[in-house]
């Protein structure tokens, strides 16, 4: 997926993963943003591996899939 495909789904999946994000870290969700104006791709990947690697295991995980998960992974693992 070449970087304009990337924010295309970034755009168009951002509403399903945002709850979760805002609720752990809602700095992060405003920096994603601003990052996202500025299309700085690489920065965002970094805060989105962080916020994956710091949200509670029990409840963000495939057996649990909350939504917007499928949709965050997809971002990241690009």
């Amino acid at each position: 997926m070449n970087e304009q495909e990337w924010f295309k789904l970034y755009d168009e999946t951002k509403e399903s993963f945002q709850w979760f994000i805002s609720k752990y870290f809602p700095l992060r969700w405003e920096r994603l943003e601003r990052l996202r104006s500025e299309n700085d791709q690489r920065t965002m990947i970094k805060i989105m591996n962080d916020v994956w690697f710091e949200l509670p295991d029990n409840k963000f995980n495939i057996m649990v899939n909350p939504r917007g998960w499928n949709e965050f992974l997809n971002l990241i693992e690009e």
